[in-house]
This record gives structure tokens, C-alpha cells and sequence, in this order.
């Protein structure tokens, strides 16, 4: 509307007729439409009229014809720097992100003097998620206009996204300081905070976002990975469990029960919180994982085996965790041959892990099968000779070998690589 109203006092020479600002004032955009089309046909380059017909298909959601009639209120007259304006709206609205991106390129180069195509840039490149190319033009907005809380929040945000942690929480502080009763900005300064390991303040703003709108569950799982750097790992269950009485259908409160009772060692009450989940989100790989390690410790192995194969056939990113935790399960129920199968296939699917690497060579120590590990041992010195915990293990190895002069080389290694396995190695030695 005030880009209209603004139109109107540039434009006298083409002033619409007072039908048509009737129109416009009574928010009735099908009658502002026919009446700019009808004025078209009279006057086919009135710029005026053009730019009306496109604000009445903007409002009426009529995008591809807005964009189209963007387009020729350009060609009317490219000095117009508002229908530049809304024909990178109109692209942008039509997700046509990059045409949207060099329209303002443009639009910036064509009114170099103006504010509006750079801060519609830096807005634009914002909401496509190119936060890194939308620094630099908010930046600039906000210098020139400071009190343009939307640019300061929108750049914070941009800051954060790009784990620019510090000045995040430095401009979240100042939207906070101007706004401190808007929940959002608390939660978000509060995010910020956290990821700047200021716990204490990330608390006391959260707990602030919390007061202004109790029911956001999200605050409060904030809430509870803030208090769980604090150590206060009772206050973080109590501040989850409340997410899943705000809301009961979310997998996620359920998913953060589960995993604070198993940091608590309440191995049966994060087996019900961890099946709760899965049970509202059945393709949850976290949840399956988790899931198998407290029924693990709690004796039910072939339950565990279950949650991880699961965990594993959906999540190709954690596959090989899954796959590292059940053999290490079947290692200590004595199930040496499928254990080493299984590593096998946990470090065919992350070729370089090293800890992957150290947990299979720690099976045959376990095992006490270190004379049938002798290839494998064999083949990761030679594939990693100076990895401190590939020498530390497989140092462990030798010595059940009894390959003294082997060892003696690999600790000389340790000494200089790692001086902390170095002593370790040698703990065993005197054992």
C-alpha cells in the first residue's frame, strides 16, 4: 500500500483516476484489476496504470501473471526502480530464486543511491538460505539504518547460520535490549548463547522465552541442552518431560527423554521414552540406536541386535556406529566370528575411522585371538604407522603374540607421536 500511495505523488502526470485509489483504499483488488486493464487498453504505456494492474495481481496471488505484468511496466519505463522491485518480488514468490537474485544485482547496479535494492537483496538471499552472500548487503543496511530491528534480527540470524557465534549474540543482545517481551528473539538469543557456551545466559534467556510463551515445546529443549552443559542433568529431564506434556505427538521430546534417562543410567525409562518415539516416528535412526544400547545394558541382547540392524538399514550416516556397537556386543557374549564379520562391514562403509579400526583390533585382544589377528594388526601398521591409538592397540596385540622387539619399536614411536599411550602401553608391559 505505501508503495502504491508513494507511486501516486511521483507519478502526476499519469495520477490514476479517482475510481481506481477508491479501489485501492478499500483493499478491493479485482475491481482495481479490471480498472488498470481497462486504462491499458486506452493507454497501452501508461506506467501508472501497469504498475497498478501488477500490485492487483500481487494481492490476488496471481503470480505469473504479476510477474508478466512486472516485466512490461520495466519495458514501459525502465527508470521506475519500484517495477524493478517487483518483478524480483514476483521471482522470488515463484521460488525462480537466482532470476529474483540478478534482478536486484541489477536493480542495484541501474539505482546505485538507493537502500531499497540492497535491502531487498540482503532479505532475499536470507530467505533462499544463502546466508554467507546476504551478510555483506544487510550489513551495509544496517550500518545506514540501525533502527531497523527486522535487518538487525535478520543479520543475526545470517551470523549464527554461518557459526559467527559471537556477533550473533552481540546483535540478538541488541534486539533484545529494544523488544525484550518478543518470545522469538529471546529463544533465538538464547540459541545463540548456546552456541557461544555461555550457558548461565543462554538459561536466563530461554527461561525469559519460556515466561512470555510457556507452550513453545522448543524452548524448552533448549532449556534442556543448556542445563545439560551445566551438569544439571535432572533439571534437563524435567525440561524435556515438559515438552512431551506441551506437545505428546512430538518425536523429538520423546527422543531427548530417552537420551537423558540413559545419561542418568535409567536404562528402563529410556527404553519407554525411545520406543514412544519411534513409535510416533517409525524411520527415526537416532532413536533406534539409542534404543539398542539401553536395552543392551539392560540384558536384551536380541532386542538391542534388532534397534541397531534398524538403525543401521535407515541411516547410511550411522550405519557403521550401528554396526561398531553390535560387534562389540557379540564380542562380549563370546560371539568372536560374527564380531569381526560385522566390523568388517562397519569399516567397509567408513573406510578411513580410525576408531572403527582400533574397536576391531580391540576384538581379537578381548577375545584373546590375537594370533588370528595378526594379518589385520599387520595391515593397519602399515596403513597407519604413526596413529597413536592404531599403535596403542595394536602394541597390545604383539604383546599377547609375544613380539617384544615389535612392540619396543612401536613405543619408541609412541614416546615422540603420543607420550600418554606410550605410558599406557608400557602399564601393561609391567603388568
Amino acid at each position: 500500500m505505501g508503495l502504491l500511495l508513494n507511486f501516486f505523488v511521483y507519478s502526476r502526470q499519469n495520477a490514476p483516476s479517482t475510481e481506481i485509489k477508491n479501489a485501492v483504499g478499500r483493499n478491493d483488488w479485482q475491481s482495481v484489476e479490471r480498472l488498470a486493464a481497462k486504462s491499458l487498453v486506452k493507454s497501452p504505456k501508461d506506467r501508472t496504470s501497469s504498475l497498478l494492474l501488477t500490485m492487483s495481481l500481487m494481492r490476488q496471488e496471481k503470480l505469473p501473471q504479476a510477474l508478466a505484468s512486472a516485466q512490461r511496466t520495466v519495458a514501459i519505463d525502465s527508470s521506475l526502480m519500484q517495477a524493478w522491485l517487483i518483478v524480483s518480488e514476483c521471482q522470488s514468490k515463484l521460488a525462480l530464486t537466482k532470476e529474483s537474485i540478478s534482478t536486484l544485482l541489477e536493480t542495484q547496479r541501474r539505482f546505485p543511491d538507493s537502500l531499497q535494492p540492497t535491502w531487498a537483496l540482503g532479505m532475499t538471499y536470507a530467505r533462499a538460505g544463502k546466508c554467507a552472500d546476504a551478510i555483506t548487503p544487510l550489513e551495509e543496511i544496517m550500518f545506514r539504518r540501525p533502527d531497523v530491528l527486522g535487518v538487525v534480527q535478520q543479520l543475526a540470524q545470517c551470523y549464527f547460520t554461518t557459526q559467527r557465534y559471537a556477533e550473533a549474540v552481540d546483535l540478538f543482545g541488541r534486539v533484545v535490549e529494544r523488544d525484550p517481551n518478543n518470545a522469538n528473539i529471546q529463544r533465538l538469543y538464547a540459541e545463540a548463547l548456546l552456541a557461544n557456551k555461555l550457558f548461565d545466559s543462554a538459561v536466563f534467556h530461554i527461561r525469559e522465552a519460556i515466561r512470555l510463551n510457556p507452550k513453545e515445546p522448543g524452548a524448552y529443549l533448549i532449556l534442556s541442552g543448556a542445563l545439560q552443559e551445566l551438569n544439571k542433568t535432572d533439571e534437563a529431564l524435567a525440561a524435556s518431560k515438559r515438552v512431551t506434556v506441551i506437545a505428546p505427538h512430538d518425536p523429538m521430546g520423546w527422543y531427548n527423554v530417552g537420551l537423558l534417562h540413559l545419561a542418568l543410567n535409567q536404562h528402563d525409562s529410556a527404553i519407554r521414552a525411545f520406543k514412544q518415539c519411534v513409535s510416533l516416528r517409525p524411520n527415526y535412526p537416532e532413536a533406534y540406536f539409542n534404543l539398542g544400547l539401553a536395552y543392551e545394558h539392560r540384558g536384551f541382547q536380541e532386542d538391542a541386535i534388532i534397534s541397531l540392524k534398524r538403525c543401521a538399514s535407515l541411516s547410511p550416516l550411522l550405519a557403521p556406529d550401528a554396526y561398531n556397537s553390535l560387534a562389540i556386543m557379540y564380542r562380549k557374549e563370546g560371539r568372536f566370528e560374527e564380531a569381526v564379520a560385522v566390523h568388517g562391514e562397519a569399516i567397509a562403509l567408513r573406510d578411513t575411522s580410525i576408531s572403527l579400526r582400533v574397536s576391531r583390533i580391540n576384538t581379537y585382544y578381548e577375545a584373546e585371538k590375537c594370533g588370528l589377528g595378526q594379518a589385520v594388526v599387520n595391515a593397519e601398521l602399515l596403513r597407519f604407522p604413526n596413529e597413536p591409538e592404531i599403535l596403542y592397540s595394536a602394541g597390545r596385540c604383539l604383546l599377547r603374540t609375544g613380539n617384544v622387539a615389535r612392540v619396543e619399536a612401536i613405543l619408541i614411536k609412541l614416546d615422540a607421536l603420543s607420550p600418554f599411550w606410550a605410558e599406557q602401553l608400557r602399564s601393561i608391559i609391567k603388568i
